[in-house]
């Protein structure tokens, strides 16, 4: 079992789901952050029946702001060396996230990047694929980073590193602007393979093409801060 791993997952309205993510990732995972980010169902009394670490927001703020109060919290923890962040539709892979886990405690890279390309890309349903590699496109001109997928759930980064890393993206933007940050800062990286299991319930719960078209223009946004 992963002691100092911290699992962290922004939860918003994921009655249907997130018993079991949550199931599955303890039997590997001992701590464990969900951040309800103003669920309406019943998300926060299932939370409540689950050993695992609950920060809640009144309001729906999005998953920037969920990942962003995670990452505030794991780094006042203790015993913590590293984070996994995960979504929390059933979309990402226990397998994965144990991979993550034991490469971020031994490697030299301070954040590792999931990508459903290198391996899976056939995975990726057609119109996602489109607006992914969109999005990859411009964020890696714009970075000056190499990545071959920029916006997947699933990453791992080490607890010194994050306060290296300033969100105030609240929404999906905030992927693209933790790029930024890695670029501006000079924190190194590597991707490793994610195995994403696309049902029509996560596809239904993922990104659109609009939702790519704001990506894009928070991505501008966040070029221009300092």
């Amino acid at each position: 079992m992963f002691d100092n791993v911290y699992i962290l997952i922004p939860v918003f309205n994921e009655e249907k789901k997130i018993k079991s993510v949550i199931s599955e990732l303890s039997s590997s995972f001992k701590n464990i952050v969900a951040v309800n980010d103003g669920s309406t169902d019943s998300t926060q009394e299932i939370l409540e029946s689950l050993d695992v670490v609950i920060l809640r927001h009144s309001i729906n703020l999005g998953a920037g702001a969920a990942i962003s109060t995670g990452f505030k919290f794991i780094q006042s923890s203790q015993n913590a060396h590293a984070v996994v962040t995960f979504d929390a539709d059933g979309q990402h892979s226990v397998e994965d996230a144990k991979a993550f886990a034991r490469e971020i405690l031994v490697c030299k890279e301070e954040i590792i990047f999931g990508s459903r390309f290198i391996k899976n890309k056939s995975n990726i349903p057609i119109i996602k694929r489109i607006v992914l590699s969109v999005v990859v496109f411009f964020t890696n001109i714009l970075s000056k980073v190499n990545l071959s997928d920029a916006h997947n759930g699933l990453k791992a980064i080490k607890k010194t590193t994050l306060k290296k890393i300033n969100i105030d993206i609240d929404q999906y933007g905030y992927e693209s602007q933790i790029i930024n940050e890695v670029s501006k800062k000079g924190i190194t990286y590597k991707e490793m393979p994610t195995n994403t299991i696309y049902t029509e319930y996560s596809k239904n719960k993922g990104q659109k093409l609009n939702n790519g078209l704001i990506i894009l223009e928070d991505l501008f946004k966040s070029r221009g801060k300092k």
